[in-house]
């Protein structure tokens, strides 16, 4: 894509944003760094004039990017609101013959960023704004904690800096406790490799307009290609597909710049910056996210091993300064609140695990058990053995304490739902014993929560102990579709029932997968018997943006197999699968996409979204759908209707149909043209 003037991108956004917004965006001010917006806007300061800098230079400048956007090449962003503040993002890219690395690109060892909030998307009717500043030393990102908005409401925002403004972004902020709010609809999203998909789903996403929040599980960015998912790669501005493993943008990440590159690389890709342009989101990561250790699916021997220099405390400033998320303030979760417009630093990087309230509808506890795989023994000290007598936690005791103590308080509150984003598969899966205590010698199956069964138990005992219950799992790292209800064992023997298999009738998005996966053909209760009151929430984990399923195993296991074979083989793991373990109601693991989940005081209702990965606009496709409910109903019909349990919808005579949130907020505008990457 050539170059644009500052004159053709001013006006392009003519009728996108206010003459005033655009006024305040595109020239510097004498303003406070931040505040309410109210009378008009302040004159330009002549002691201090806009910056300007040349953007259309662009021969020989290497970095992943969309040049129409510049400086903003990376859009905008919003995350982790709170029902008075959010938090808005961006990033300014000043190009320099010297490189993307340069610490005072055309000379400037800062950038000045004005913002503004406002709640319509033509920025007319300004709510608040501000200035602060950037430079190398955050990678040229910004983040604003802007405050004093109004709960469950949708806001729009924008950045100004060298006379040039960004994209507008949409926003909302989160519920109250006395909100009147009666639904809350999130998208879910997991294992979202740039080169396994051409990522339709994340447009399908920014396409929604009646979406609370994004929550991502993990591997938001990935470290390295999959030798067997090799579906694109960047095309630079000069039409040069960058798929060699010399190429920085194909291989594992040697050091921080290169971990802050592959931020640039996901954030200027056409489909997840208008994800993130549209929507708030809430992230948290994964192993492919932090770990810093070089290593290539790909034959690597070209590259020099030794020259690797990245470390985890590196990785992990690398995802809070490119993703929208608001750090943690304590060891309690609260969330960090900055009321004077200044970056919000995190107090305690290592710490991922936070809160979000989101009314009375439900709270959202984000938790992490990626971190003890990738701190060393010294690190992990006492915290992860402390509070269990075998010593194995998963959790450590300071998170365990959050996760209990916190789902303990919402349940006293009141709040309907709690919603634990988590990275990966929390329930049993494995090859079940007569009893928990017995197991199967030499099985080929496990998760990482095999070998932390004591801690499970631990948890789920308290939650049974305690009476909490509408507990809802998010997980991520499975590559497929699963759903199950929250049991700390599933052993033959332990009372715990479920109904046989039976198919989807349902297809999905590609011809070869038919009656795509396996559900219950039924509820196994009865009015008077509530077979499965074992379980103590329900887990929910859609498909990966991306990342290969069983049909890819099955495809290493038989070389030059067809796709049909692929399926049929992926049909039965998961048959097998769903065969041995009980708490699983369905799995699918050949598709991919995104979920949704639609909360209401009455019932959750979980959505399995599906695209083809392989296909660029690739047509959303519903491929499952199931509900849990919030309160008994043993008299129900044509099903008795328990809490802590998920199932096919149909099994309650429902038939499936997308669910469609009463909001159909307006969405922030682009200027016209399409969007590049380069």
């Amino acid at each position: 894509m050539p170059p644009v003037s500052r004159r053709t991108l001013l006006k392009g956004m003519v009728g996108l944003a206010s003459a005033s917004s655009m006024a305040f965006l595109t020239g510097c001010h004498s303003s406070s760094k931040s505040g309410r917006a109210g009378g008009q806007t302040p004159p330009p300061d002549d002691d201090n004039p806009p910056q300007v800098a040349d953007f259309t230079q662009l021969s020989g400048f290497d970095y992943p990017m969309v040049d129409s956007l510049l400086p903003f090449a990376h859009g905008v962003a919003s995350g982790d609101p709170l029902s008075d503040r959010v938090i808005i993002w961006t990033r300014v890219t000043i190009p320099d013959p010297r490189g993307p690395l340069v610490a005072d690109p055309q000379g400037f060892d800062e950038a000045q960023v004005n913002w503004l909030v406002a709640t319509d998307p033509a920025l007319n009717n300004v709510v608040a704004r501000g200035a602060t500043t950037t430079s190398a030393a955050r990678d040229w990102t910004v983040k604003v904690d802007v405050a004093g908005l109004n709960p469950a409401t949708t806001y729009y925002y924008a950045f100004g800096a060298f006379e040039r403004m960004s994209i507008v972004g949409r926003t909302r902020t989160a519920p109250d406790a006395g909100s009147t709010s009666d639904e809350l609809r999130f998208a879910v999203v997991s294992c979202s490799s740039y080169w396994s998909s051409y990522w339709s789903g994340y447009g399908h996403i920014a396409d929604r307009n009646d979406l609370d929040l994004v929550i991502h599980l993990g591997d938001y960015i990935y470290d390295f290609v999959d030798q067997d998912e090799e579906v694109r790669a960047r095309v630079d501005r000069d039409g040069v597909e960058r798929n060699a493993i010399s190429d920085v943008d194909y291989r594992d990440w040697l050091n921080v710049d290169e971990v802050r590159r592959r931020y640039a690389l996901y954030r200027s890709e056409p489909n997840l910056l208008r994800a993130h342009q549209q929507h708030p989101w809430t992230i948290i990561w994964d192993n492919h996210d932090i770990d810093p250790g070089f290593g290539n699916e790909l034959d690597d021997s070209s590259i020099d091993r030794d020259s690797q220099t990245t470390t985890l405390d590196q990785t992990i400033d690398a995802f809070w300064l490119w993703t929208p998320c608001r750090p943690p303030a304590d060891v309690a979760g609260n969330p960090l609140r900055v009321d004077d417009g200044s970056y919000p630093e995190p107090p305690l990087p290592k710490q991922l695990w936070r809160k979000l309230e989101y009314g009375a509808l439900a709270d959202i506890l984000c938790t992490d058990i990626e971190l003890y795989r990738q701190l060393n023994t010294e690190e992990l000290a006492d915290d992860y053995s402390a509070h269990l007598s075998s010593g194995q936690s998963l959790l450590g005791r300071q998170q365990f304490n959050f996760i209990t103590e916190q789902m303990k308080a919402s349940a006293d509150a009141g709040k309907v739902w709690r919603v634990i984003p988590h990275q990966s598969w929390l329930a049993p899966w494995n090859i079940p014993g007569a009893t928990a205590e017995a197991s199967v010698p030499g099985s080929p199956i496990e998760t990482r929560w095999s070998s932390f069964t004591e801690e499970r138990k631990a948890w789920f005992d308290y939650l049974r102990d305690n009476n909490i219950a509408n507990n809802i799992v998010l997980s991520g790292d499975m590559h497929g579709n699963w759903a199950s209800d929250l049991v700390a064992d599933n052993a033959l023997l332990n009372g715990y029932q479920s109904s046989l298999p039976l198919a989807n009738p349902r297809a999905g998005s590609r011809p070869s997968n038919l009656a795509a996966g396996y559900g219950r053909l039924g509820t196994a209760n009865l009015a008077a018997l509530n077979n499965r009151a074992a379980s103590v929430g329900v887990e929910f984990a859609p498909s990966s943006m991306g990342r290969g399923g069983a049909d890819e195993l099955v495809a290493n296991a038989l070389p030059g197999s067809t796709e049909e074979v692929q399926v049929a083989g992926a049909r039965a793991l998961e048959l097998a699968s769903v065969m041995a373990n009980k708490n699983i109601q369905y799995q699918e693991w050949v598709d991919h996409g995104y979920g949704i989940v639609h909360l209401s005081a009455e019932e959750a209702i979980f959505e399995f979204w599906w695209q083809d990965k392989l296909t660029a606009g690739s047509p959303d496709v519903l491929g499952f759908q199931m509900v849990s409910f919030a309160g008994d109903e043993p008299g129900a019909l044509p099903a008795p209707r328990y809490r802590n349990q998920i199932d096919d919808v149909t099994l309650h005579g429902r038939t499936v149909a997308a669910t469609q949130g009463q909001r159909d907020d307006l969405p922030a505008p682009l200027p016209a043209g399409t969007l590049q990457q380069s």
